[in-house]
């Protein structure tokens, strides 16, 4: 159905800032050469174009009389390679999305027990057109039932509520105040609605343009138009619509979900309804004048379509991996560790069916129908922890490089907390409840990072179990990569958040069941002294982990394990159980007699060191600098270079490509006196045994010097 009305802009009055529909000439105009610039269907581009305000200044004609786009108005983001489409549109463009990185854990994974499909997002894939070739838009492997959508719509809409309270203000508010002051990032999504009923209809095809970055801001300006994303994919209200006479034995229906119908009859109402006050949405007119158009970037092709599904929410990782907001910490953890997995995926290291699988997002490709669930969620925990702490030096390289941490040397108990709690946010996304990633901080040492180890080749959980009776150091390696989680699971044990009542967390309410008192509230435990307790008590250990797995395959809590080393009967082991049997373990101090001290305690002064004492503490600094701090900035130099020729390989460029003679000058002069200080020295070793040499003048020193002084 094609709307005849329209405004023509020559005539738009300054006071009215909606500018109402374009001439839909323009319009076509517009959608044809998007199509044939970007390879998008027409069924993709038509239902862009409408939303597009005055499409024609994005437009140049060609000697045919066709129309192209404008050079300038789609260009390649050099980080992502996506191509990005930047025009002015309704301020009514766009939903906020169900895939927003900041949360996805509010939905079920495939992984999960027993998920919900009503909370369960569909799988993503690239689009394709009739011979199946990958084009540059979003849609779901399989149509989504309406009741399904609508409530994962739902589930969308109350967890970004809840994410936007961080902020400390309404952002509707502030957008209704002063506008918006951010461009948001958009994808086209093409949702298959299945309505089937009785009468055999096929499923419904509605494009949506889902919010990469900007969902809050997305959100808000909808609200402020009166509208939600659950009408525009299931069909704006005739009556929010200034809709033409239709055709004759053509009738509207109650709803409309065709953006080449609603989105011009609606920016018809909004621009008549802000300048007349009985209009039944003046009110929500005068609401969106701040917003009445705004910037907006569409991305409509990219580099690499096959992974087009992939590359496309890159934008949307990034911004939450390192958040300008307060983001919960799992979503943040978990964001980190699908940007590992898709570089690796990248990398041919592994397959698209398996990233997805590890990522929470798709269904287990290797599935086996005789394997239990705690076998099968095994095997997902340990491809987890392969995958963030790889033995293979490449691929251990890749994942410090995705990380941003500084070389293998440097790196620290931060660099290794974080990591634990990548895969523990994941990973609880395949059991029963999820629980606080930091609930591995601290059972991996702090220079774990520094070996070349890894946790690649983790038994599996039954074979572990046995070995672990024999050899301590397996079971202490199964507590830390699966055992913590399992009590995790069912709230045997929890993060210590380093306050009263750390133990019991969010669950106060049901301390009854728990059977706890206010004492046991108080008690301030961290993993690392839960898990030094079981390794005291190592066969009750065993077969409490063989309880939780057991309870686990047949979804029944765990029992109590008595000092037999049997699962009692009727019992149900809680986290104050664990604590009175496994009980907490204190470094006692040894008593003192308080009888003060008849001895001097004047605090004594160092004497000056002597000549001999001066020489030994320079001659143990010069062995350090050269045999450790030296080797270790020539190795950082060389890992240095080998990332940039890596880069410009990748780039298809020179190494220093682009960069000034000044540039290339410094760094040539900077090795050559590098150079000659150094043999300068390495003469000098030899002298220095048997006699007082006396040094050159540093050409090193000079050149920072020189340098310090052009800069100055």
């Amino acid at each position: 159905m094609t709307i005849t009305s329209a405004v023509d802009y020559d005539e738009v009055t300054e006071h009215n800032p909606f500018p109402g529909p374009d001439k839909p000439g323009w319009t076509h105009a517009f959608s044809e050469a998007l199509a044939a610039e970007t390879g998008l269907p027409l069924e993709i581009t038509d239902a862009i174009a409408p939303y597009v305000v005055r499409p024609k200044t994005y437009l140049a004609r060609n000697s045919d009389g066709t129309y192209r786009i404008r050079p300038g108005v789609i260009n390649e983001d050099p980080s992502t390679r996506l191509r990005i489409l930047s025009v002015t549109a309704h301020g009514f463009t766009g939903t906020p999305g169900e895939y927003n990185e900041r949360i996805r854990g509010t939905f079920h994974s495939p992984t999960r027990p027993n998920p919900d499909p009503a909370r369960m997002l569909p799988r993503l894939i690239t689009g394709t057109d009739t011979e199946g070739k990958p084009l540059p838009y979003l849609t779901t492997s399989l149509p989504v039932a309406a009741n399904t959508l609508s409530s994962l719509i739902g589930v969308m809409e109350g967890a970004l509520n809840d994410a936007d309270g961080a902020r400390g203000y309404k952002l509707r508010d502030d957008i209704r105040a002063y506008g918006q002051n951010e461009t948001t990032l958009h994808a086209p999504l093409l949702r298959c609605v299945d309505e089937t009923d009785n009468s055999g209809a096929a499923a419904r095809r509605v494009l949506d343009l889902t919010a990469i970055k900007g969902a809050n801001r997305t959100r808000a300006r909808l609200a402020l138009f009166d509208l939600s994303s659950k009408e525009i994919v299931f069909g704006i209200e005739r009556n929010k619509l200034e809709l033409p006479d239709p055709r004759p034995g053509v009738e509207y229906p109650a709803r409309i979900a065709d953006p080449t119908v609603w989105v011009p009859a609606f920016a018809t109402a909004m621009r008549n309804a802000y300048g007349d006050g009985r209009h039944p949405q003046h009110d929500v007119a005068l609401d969106a004048a701040k917003i009445a158009t705004v910037p907006m970037q569409i991305i409509v092709g990219t580099a690499d379509p096959q992974e087009f599904h992939n590359v496309v929410f890159d934008p949307n990782r990034a911004d939450h991996r390192r958040p300008p907001l307060g983001y919960i910490l799992a979503e943040k953890a978990a964001s980190d560790l699908r940007a590992v997995l898709r570089d690796a995926k990248a990398k041919g290291w592994i397959t698209e069916s398996v990233r997805a699988w590890l990522a929470g997002e798709g269904d287990d490709p290797n599935g086996r129908p005789d394997e239990d669930m705690v076998s099968r969620r095994d095997r997902r925990d340990r491809a987890l922890f392969a995958a963030v702490f790889p033995g293979d030096k490449g691929r251990a390289d890749a994942v410090r490089r995705v990380l941003g941490e500084p070389s293998r040397s440097y790196t620290n108990k931060d660099h290794v907390a974080n990591r634990l709690r990548m895969v523990s946010a994941v990973a609880g996304e395949g059991y029963r409840h999820r629980w606080n990633p930091r609930v591995l901080d601290g059972l991996l040492s702090s220079t774990f990072l520094k070996g070349s180890a890894g946790l690649a080749d983790l038994p599996e959980w039954s074979d572990a179990l046995t070995a672990a009776r024999t050899d301590p150091d397996v079971l202490e390696r199964f507590l830390t990569t699966r055992g913590i989680h399992w009590l995790a699971e069912h709230k045997i044990i929890d993060a210590d958040r380093g306050s009263i009542g750390a133990q019991s967390g969010a669950h106060e309410t049901d301390s009854e069941q728990q059977g706890e008192t206010p004492a046991d509230r108080q008690i301030r435990r961290s993993t690392i002294n839960a898990r030094k307790a079981m390794l005291l008590q190592a066969p009750r250990t065993i077969a409490l982990m063989q309880e939780l797995a057991a309870a686990a395959n047949e979804n029944r809590a765990p029992r109590t394990i008595n000092t037999d080393n049997e699962p009692v009967d009727g019992s149900v082991a809680t986290k104050h159980w664990f604590d009175t049997q496994f009980p907490k373990t204190v470094q006692r101090r040894t008593k003192t007699n308080n009888r003060d001290s008849q001895t001097d305690p004047t605090a004594p002064k160092a004497p000056d060191p002597t000549p001999q004492e001066l020489l030994t503490l320079a001659r143990a600094q010069f062995y350090t600098v050269v045999t450790d701090t030296m080797p270790a900035a020539i190795v950082d130099l060389i890992s240095s270079a080998r990332d940039l020729l890596e880069a410009a390989q990748t780039a298809e460029q020179a190494a220093l490509h682009g960069a000034t003679d000044d540039e290339t000058v410094a760094i040539t002069k900077a090795l050559s006196v590098t150079k000659t200080d150094l043999q300068m020295l390495a003469a000098m070793v030899a002298d220095m045994r048997f006699g007082h040499p006396r040094p050159e003048e540093s050409l090193t020193e000079r050149f920072l010097t020189d340098e310090a002084g052009e800069e100055g």
